[in-house]
Order: C-alpha cells, then structure tokens, then sequence
C-alpha cells in the first residue's frame, strides 16, 4: 500500500512537471490547501480517497488507468515512449531524484521528469546522461560534468561505474570483493574507499562518456 502510494505520489508531481505549475497551482485547481497538498506528496499524510477524482475532474485529458494505476500513458491520446523515435534523443536525468530505479527514469514512467537531449553523437552507445553534483570523484571528475552511461551486464573492475543501489546511485571505481563492491575515488586521501553490499545493487551502468564545459 505504501509503495503504491509512493508511486502515485510520483505521477502527480510529473503531472505538475508537465502542466509546468507550481504546488500552489495544483492546489488550487483541485480545490485544497497547499498545506494538505504538500503533506501528501511528502508523505505525511495518506492519499485520500477522493484525491485522484480531484485531479481528474480538473484534468480532464489525464486518463484514470495511468494517474491510479501507473498503467499507458499520461494523457489521452499520447503514444507511448515505444511507439516515439527516441533514438534521436536520450534522456538526462534531474538532478534531484526522489528515488526508485535508474531504469524508471531513464526507461520508465520517470521518463517525464527527465530533459530529453539531442543525442551526443561522439558517444555512439549510451541510455541517458547525468550532471555531476559533488566532487566525491575529483580531479578526474568535476561538479556540473555531464557524464554519460550504458546498462551493462559485467562490471569491468576499476574502471567507473554507476552502482544503482537502495541508497540511490553510487558513481565510483568498481572493484571486486567477497560479498561487496569495494568503491574507490580518484584522491583517496580526501574520498576514502568504501563498501557497497551486492545484495543491495540494482544494476550496473559503464561510464561511456563525459562532456565538461569550460
């Protein structure tokens, strides 16, 4: 119940992304207080039964079957991401990401959250791309670097890999160890190693690419 309140929480805030309006403008248009709006995209409070007919009834063109159900498309009429020509964009995913899988984002109903970009032609193989928030893999790697992945099937060990994990992705060198993946930084002094337990990882993503802009 919990996590398919979490997911529904998901699409109305990629609604709101859509829509492009604020919470205080979806509050208003569905009839209730921004305060009770924001306690239940945070969680706070359950979604109350009435809040889906809400939405609907000031969003006529949301179909039912996906806004309760995750289920199609957003909108009526849309086609799907498999029916679109993605291989001319990839996605690149938002900076904050309120969890889940990579693959919901990149592949998934999260698509919507992503900016979709012309596909960068000097990397001939990737699934999406991501800014670099921290400094944790400096100096090889910078903050605001845009660093482009594959999903891949086999880590190749100590090369650089985004772990997708319980936590959220982890961006590091990949080594093997018995029962973890051993993460490792380009200064160890100031970013010391640390343990990824494998019972905890999702996937694997090759680092294929990166873009910095001077």
């Amino acid at each position: 119940m919990v996590y398919e309140e979490d997911q529904m929480r998901e699409r109305v805030l990629a609604l709101m992304h859509r829509e492009g309006i604020t919470q205080l403008e979806f509050s208003n248009m569905i009839g209730r207080l921004q305060s009770n709006v924001s306690q239940i995209l945070n969680g706070q409070r359950h979604i109350p039964r009435e809040f889906a007919s809400q939405i609907l009834k000031a969003f006529p063109k949301i179909r039912k079957d996906w806004l309760i159900f995750g289920e199609g498309t957003m909108y009526d009429g849309e086609v799907t991401l498999s029916e679109v020509l993605v291989q001319d964009t990839r996605p690149r995913l938002p900076k904050s990401m309120s969890g889940g899988h990579l693959t919901d984002y990149y592949d998934g109903e999260k698509r919507a959250l992503c900016q979709e970009q012309d596909i960068v032609k000097q990397f001939t193989d990737y699934d999406f791309s991501m800014i670099l928030k921290d400094r944790h893999m400096s100096p090889k790697y910078e903050r605001g670097d845009e660093l482009f992945f594959k999903k891949v099937t086999i880590i190749e060990w100590g090369k650089d890999h985004i772990l997708d994990t319980f936590e959220g992705p982890k961006f590091a060198k990949v080594y093997d160890s018995e029962d973890s993946y051993i993460c490792a930084s380009y200064d160890m002094n100031e970013f010391p190693d640390y343990l990824v337990p494998k019972n905890m990882v999702f996937g694997y993503y090759r680092l294929v690419g990166v873009l910095r802009i001077l």
